[in-house]
């Protein structure tokens, strides 16, 4: 959590809470006002929902961690009841307060029958899209998520691609714009913590066309942490229109990846439109040489060592590569490598080796710092 700022401060000393506007919004382009912040959110294919339930959800977390209360009017009782859940995981996780929301219950709704998948066109969510069960009907993709909504020059490849992948997979698509990361409180959370709350923003955005949301699992269940989306906290993002469902943690990354090499219509589809890079993304896809696309060559080389991706340059030799990478910062994102010790070539292998021992090394030094 970031230090909150003297605004946020005085606001937790004063008691003045966080107040998410009572009236529901529809259509393909809407703009609200929470704690002195706009909000933009549109959709060019599909009309959107602005509820109480999809702005508490994404304003929650921040304003708890700024130790201040959410309040409204009337939202859904599903969704009001998970909230204390919500907050006893993320105060077990990161010790933040308990505070709960102030809303008056309202009455439940209907959901839909058909099942929406965030879709970024990574690993994760190429996963689901392929083996998901039931399959998701609508492939839904976050513009300003990872890539600012500034960056026409990769979110128009990025739309193609969600595009193409729809139409061979049988399934309708569509994309939603929002401004969501640049709103002032919503930035005083890291994304980290955040992210599964906005993607399931995104769900109930769009509660008019699905009646669940898919969010394709970081992490496999025995490598799971402290998450921003995470299967003991994805599901009670829920209301009684929406269920928020998270999928993949039974599987590790690279049994994903062997599977999704081994699938004849999912690994065409992602020679040309896979993308796991946010630190350098392109107009192609990757960089090639950070963490993500480093590990995805490494991956590749194990189960598929014949396959080349059109996304995914490999200018650099993967052993130079590897060497280059700065040690990785956490223990999650070190078993992702741990699992590939030994099954690659020797050079590859040995890099792979002292990445992982270098990494180590840092975390024990920060970790011992911080006591």
């Amino acid at each position: 959590m970031r230090y909150p700022k003297l605004r946020d401060r005085i606001a937790s000393f004063l008691d003045i809470p966080v107040h998410i506007p009572s009236p529901v919004n529809y259509g393909n382009d809407l703009r609200t006002k929470v704690d002195g912040g706009f909000l933009h959110v549109r959709s060019e294919r599909t009309e959107l929902i602005l509820s109480p339930e999809a702005l508490g959800t994404v304003f929650l977390l921040p304003a708890i961690a700024m130790r201040r209360r959410l309040v409204g009017g009337a939202c859904d009782p599903v969704w009001l009841g998970n909230t204390e859940r919500i907050l006893e995981q993320v105060n077990e996780w990161w010790g933040w307060q308990e505070i709960r929301p102030g809303f008056a219950p309202g009455n439940p709704g209907q959901p839909s029958r058909s099942v929406g998948l965030a879709f970024s066109l990574g690993v994760d969510s190429f996963y689901s899209c392929f083996f998901a069960d039931p399959p998701p009907n609508l492939l839904i993709l976050a513009s300003g998520f990872d890539v600012p909504i500034e960056r026409k020059d990769i979110l128009i490849p990025m739309c193609n691609s969600l595009a193409t992948v729809a139409e061979v997979s049988g399934k309708d698509w569509t994309v939603i714009e929002t401004d969501l990361r640049k709103h002032r409180l919503f930035r005083r959370v890291s994304w980290e913590a955040s992210h599964g709350a906005a993607v399931a923003f995104l769900g109930h955005l769009l509660q008019e066309h699905i009646g669940s949301l898919l969010i394709s699992s970081s992490y496999d269940q025995n490598h799971l942490g402290p998450w921003g989306s995470h299967p003991d906290l994805d599901p009670y993002w829920s209301s009684s229109r929406l269920s928020v469902r998270s999928i993949g943690h039974e599987v590790s990354r690279s049994e994903k990846i062997r599977r999704l090499v081994n699938h004849p219509v999912a690994r065409s589809l992602m020679k040309d439109h896979l993308r796991v890079c946010w630190e350098y993304p392109s107009s192609l896809g990757n960089c090639g040489y950070c963490h993500k696309c480093v590990l995805l060559r490494m991956t590749l080389l194990w189960f598929a060592p014949g396959l080349k991706l059109r996304t995914l340059p490999e200018d650099i030799p993967l052993v130079q590569a590897i060497e280059a990478l700065p040690p990785l910062p956490n223990d999650l994102s070190l078993n992702f490598r741990r699992e590939l010790v030994g099954h690659l070539d020797p050079p590859v292998d040995r890099a792979l080796q002292k990445l992982i021992r270098r990494s180590e090394e840092s975390i024990k030094k920060i970790t011992h710092g911080s006591l």
